[in-house]
């Protein structure tokens, strides 16, 4: 593969969007296994070219599929990451989307105390957030949000 800057950014870009696409689906077990492929591609190929911005939503995208599949401990590990790797003065609807997929991944872990610190961070972070269309996804991010199982 050629080591272009341009290449790496669509592919990124489409594996993240096939990621979105699996998510909906009622999934059969390879569609599962195609889920996770996925989205270590598109995170392989932003760690290649993108930034912190980029790199972090691709680690949100990692634990918010294994979340989808119930593998709690892989969706805390890589929701973790996600968080460790936004940028400094990430604006407040990454910062809650992060903590959003932190959530998420304590409640595929079973821990309900930890799914609604989470939650009650993100939406504060959410709180200061000025775009109304970027504070709508992610409050549709933090509605669904399931309880712990």
């Amino acid at each position: 593969m050629p080591d272009d800057p341009l290449t790496h950014r669509g592919l990124a870009v489409a594996a993240f969007n096939a990621c979105c696409t699996l998510l909906v689906l009622d999934r059969t077990d390879a569609e599962d296994l195609e889920l996770l492929e996925v989205a270590f591609t598109s995170r392989h190929h932003w760690r290649e070219v993108g930034g912190a911005q980029q790199v972090a939503i691709a680690d949100w995208m990692v634990s918010r599929c294994f979340a989808e599949l119930g593998e709690g401990p892989l969706a805390l590990r890589f929701a973790t990451a996600a968080l460790d790797a936004g940028p400094d003065d990430a604006p407040a609807w990454l910062r809650a989307s992060l903590l959003e997929g932190l959530a998420r991944a304590h409640a595929a872990a079973g821990d309900q105390a930890g799914r609604d610190l989470a939650e009650a961070r993100a939406r504060e972070a959410l709180a200061t957030e000025p775009d109304q269309e970027d504070r709508a996804i992610v409050e549709s991010q933090l509605d669904s949000l399931p309880p712990a199982r």
